[in-house]
């Protein structure tokens, strides 16, 4: 009896024995890295696409889509706030402006929007007053929208109302239509600070205030009937799946 008994703890004891040995003998499964961050992949993405766009104007000095798509790239790691995880060398936006710079040289009819992306970038970068420069550089050769908007709202930050009224007056007689003279009505109108058109674009002839109270007008009554529209087809197919759930 004591025989079996021992025989049994014996085999129990093997066994166990065994099983441990197997799993000595298998490997444990390999961990898993963890996925990667999206916002560092992003980031990462950003800065390949920019150092290849570096490449291209670096091998194709003067060239103006290559030096404006580098200024371009550039700019978007601090307009994304790729910036503030991960730092842009001063050298880069240096050598982004360098390449703009050379390129206006060597096409002067795309002076205007090389100056743009220069100024576009430099704001975005922090250099406020070489960037307001470059886009005052870039209305006086011909006076646009997109270097119009941010020298207007810089102006208006820095409490410059007599820069910003300067170039409000030289702006708008360039607007050859309707939709582009009131975009630069409104944003004169809007960095004013003032509350009625008459105060805030008291500098502009009375027909061009009176055009841009008409057209704002009919402005916000498109919007609101949008809006009353809007909120009749949501109430619309609101009902409808309440009927339909009670089906």
């Amino acid at each position: 009896m004591i025989n079996r008994s021992s025989n049994r703890i014996h085999g129990i004891s093997l066994g166990l024995l065994f099983g441990i040995a197997l799993v000595a003998c298998h490997p444990k499964p390999a961990q898993q890295p963890a996925p990667p961050d999206p916002v560092t992949a992003n980031d990462t993405k950003l800065f390949e696409r920019m150092e290849k766009m570096r490449a291209r104007a670096e091998n194709a000095p003067g060239g103006a889509i290559e030096a404006s798509d580098f200024a371009s790239h550039v700019t978007m790691l601090f307009t994304q706030g790729v910036a503030k995880r991960r730092p842009v060398a001063p050298a880069i936006i240096d050598e982004a402006v360098a390449s703009l710079d050379q390129a206006k040289e060597a096409h002067p009819d795309d002076a205007a929007d090389l100056m743009l992306r220069k100024g576009e970038l430099l704001l975005a970068a922090g250099k406020s007053e070489p960037g307001a420069e470059a886009l005052r550089d870039s209305i006086a050769i011909r006076p646009n929208l997109r270097a119009f908007t941010p020298l207007a709202k810089f102006y208006a930050a820095e409490q410059r109302s007599a820069e910003l009224v300067a170039l409000c007056k030289k702006t708008l007689p360039a607007m050859k239509s309707d939709e582009s003279r009131y975009a630069v009505l409104d944003e004169c109108f809007k960095q004013s600070g003032a509350t009625a058109p008459e105060a805030g674009l008291g500098w502009a002839p009375p027909k061009e205030v009176a055009f841009y109270k008409a057209r704002k007008r009919d402005l916000d009554a498109r919007l609101a009937a949008a809006k009353q529209q809007r909120a009749k087809d949501e109430a619309k197919a609101e009902q409808t799946a309440k009927e339909a759930a009670k089906k």
